[in-house]
């Protein structure tokens, strides 16, 4: 395995096998988004506790602990370090079977983020050496990051029958088990391109924590790239794990008809959102990088009236409708954006860059954005009742408008 001639056909299965870690690691936020309000009832929880295990207490885990999985896959080996977190994740996602109070649900949330954390890092950084060629690498990362819609379309559809018949410990037990099945066949059948140099010449020297701080906040384009990220990041994990609340709250949906419904529309809107925003980027803007930084700022601010119409229309149909555009539209940024910051960053400082930017977006987004929206919709139920949440997402969407700024600044900074 290690001596095979890497042709565009194994290349092609290294591309579907990293997408497939990428989509069962986020398989479990959608299973949270979906099963939170079963969780609530089942363990009498209010809206601020929900914010905490979908907020801080995974976000804060799964943030600092990918800075030292990033620094390791800049070093070691890979493919080991993505079976080991796919591995880790899978157990500590089937240990949900043994929740039964709001500090167990918590400590799991906790251990699953660490898996999570060692997931992104490495699996990045292989794409960028499986795939060094521009368009090749945009068009590749672009497939890599349907993993989260793809994981949308899993965790819902499948997620919610589960449920219905299973109850949502089961569930998570159940979707835990391809974990362990993939982090084996990750191991047994990728090779780390490392070992194809020459001997230790992988065990190269990294920059400091520090240096690559440094290096990264003297590009003005990254520092405005990271902040819109950091943007609507939080706008969209501060939404995120509420759609599910809102819809049986709002729209008296059952989890089975909830799971249908929003897996197909973010499982194939959101496919359709990272594709056509991987194939303008490549095809109409391939040379052009100041191009597909405009265009990702004009597609982000078309959320707030994306939003606007989801949260305030009355009939369920309506409002699942109008939810289709703006989860398309959501997933636009996705291919352009992290492909530029392969192109920013020295190749050795790669998945510690990727760890440093999902340090910074994981501890404001996943920290604030979610229990935030608690907050606010627990601030708001004396005064408005069960439409609290409506308007505590609704004043989360603003924050589209900041970070479009941000990408259109990432435009005028851009070295073409």
């Amino acid at each position: 395995m290690r001596t095979r001639a890497r042709g565009r056909a194994y290349r092609l299965y290294v591309l579907a096998g990293l997408t497939a870690v990428d989509t069962l690691n986020l398989a479990d936020r959608t299973l949270v988004m979906l099963l939170l309000q079963p969780i609530k009832d089942d363990l009498h929880l209010n809206d601020t506790q929900l914010g905490l295990i979908t907020g801080i207490a995974f976000g804060l885990f799964y943030a600092t602990l990918g800075i030292p999985f990033g620094r390791w896959s800049d070093r070691g080996n890979r493919v080991t370090i993505t079976s080991l977190a796919i591995g880790l994740w899978g157990l500590t996602v089937m240990a949900c079977v043994f929740v039964n109070n709001y500090t167990q649900l918590v400590m799991a949330r906790m251990a699953a983020a660490v898996g999570e954390s060692g997931c992104k890092p490495p699996t990045y950084s292989l794409i960028g050496d499986y795939f060094p060629a521009p368009v090749a690498r945009i068009r590749a990362m672009t497939l890599y990051l349907s993993g989260g819609p793809i994981s949308a379309l899993l965790g819902l559809v499948v997620g919610g029958w589960l449920n219905e018949h299973y109850g949502w410990r089961m569930t998570f037990f159940l979707m835990g088990i391809p974990g362990l099945m993939l982090a084996a066949v990750i191991k047994l059948t990728i090779a780390e391109p490392r070992d194809c140099e020459a001997p230790r010449a992988h065990e190269r020297t990294l920059p400091s924590p520090g240096k690559v701080l440094v290096v990264l906040w003297q590009q003005r384009a990254f520092r405005h790239l990271t902040l819109a990220l950091i943007a609507l990041y939080m706008m969209g994990t501060g939404m995120y794990p509420w759609y599910g609340a809102f819809l049986v709250r709002s729209h008296g949906m059952n989890t089975a008809e909830l799971g249908l419904w929003l897996g197909l529309i973010f499982g194939l809107s959101g496919v359709v959102g990272v594709l056509t925003g991987g194939y303008v980027a490549s095809r109409w803007f391939a040379d052009n990088e100041r191009g597909q930084m405009r265009m990702t700022a004009l597609a982000v601010a078309t959320l707030v009236p994306c939003s606007i119409t989801f949260l305030t229309v009355r009939e369920k149909q309506h409002a699942l409708l109008a939810l289709v555009p703006m989860i398309a539209v959501i997933n636009v940024f996705q291919g352009p954006s992290f492909t530029l910051m392969q192109r920013l960053v020295p190749a050795e400082m790669r998945a510690t860059a990727m760890s440093v930017l999902l340090l910074l977006m994981n501890l404001v987004a996943f920290g604030v954005g979610p229990q935030l929206v608690g907050i606010l919709s627990d601030t708001l139920m004396p005064v408005i009742g069960v439409e609290s949440l409506r308007y505590a997402m609704l004043a989360m969407s603003l924050l589209s408008l900041w970070s479009s700024y941000h990408f259109w600044q990432v435009g005028r900074w851009i070295s073409c």
